[in-house]
């Protein structure tokens, strides 16, 4: 049984054959696991998937077909069962929270896998509704790569001044991406496992 191949284990499995069944189990789950880790990066949810990948086989055996790759709809079912989850989850404040601060830096810039085009339009709307001067100050620095000093030389105000508007308008662009993020959370993601 151990050497079965797929379509012979999805033939077995539409008997209600448990070994095939459980030899499917061991084939592919640690596969599934790990693709579905890569994809939201919470084991969890990630084990999650794998219960629900193969209980779904179990469950739903009259709607397999042999003829098809057994493999690409483990693989498709895990990845779909991701997508509904991250859906859900990004409603929720804990979510949110945890997926903001795993990829927004201290400093405000925002690492490379959430650089959509949906999020950054939603940090630039973010920076238009800072103070002008404090806007200025943040684009010379996040956007120009301007230093602290130059900035204070070319404005003619103090680097203390500087940093101080800096502080505040990073605090401001998380607090705004934090709120209205939702969207592009969602498609960030979904962008992410698509190019996994």
């Amino acid at each position: 049984m151990l050497d079965a191949t797929d379509e012979e284990l999805c033939k077995k499995i539409m008997e209600r054959d448990k070994e095939a069944f459980h030899v499917l189990y061991e084939r592919y789950r640690n596969q599934i696991y790990g693709y579905t880790l890569k994809l939201c990066g919470l084991p969890d949810v990630a084990l999650d998937a794998v219960q629900e990948v193969f209980m779904k086989i179990w469950i739903k055996y009259d709607t397999l077909n042999p003829f098809l790759s057994l493999k690409a709809y483990l693989f498709s079912s895990a990845r779909n069962y991701v997508f509904d989850y991250l859906k859900k989850a990004v409603h929720e404040e804990k979510f949110r929270k945890y997926f903001l601060e795993t990829y927004v830096e201290d400093d405000g810039t925002l690492d490379n896998l959430l650089y959509t085009r949906q999020l950054e339009v939603i940090k630039m709307n973010a920076i238009s509704r800072l103070p002008l001067q404090r806007q200025l100050i943040f684009k010379m620095s996040k956007i120009e790569g301007w230093t602290n000093q130059e900035i204070a030389d070319h404005l003619g105000i103090s680097i203390n001044t500087v940093r101080d508007q800096l502080v505040k308008a990073s605090r401001f662009v998380r607090h705004y991406l934090h709120q209205h993020a939702d969207i592009a959370i969602v498609a960030t993601a979904f962008c992410h496992i698509l190019s996994s």
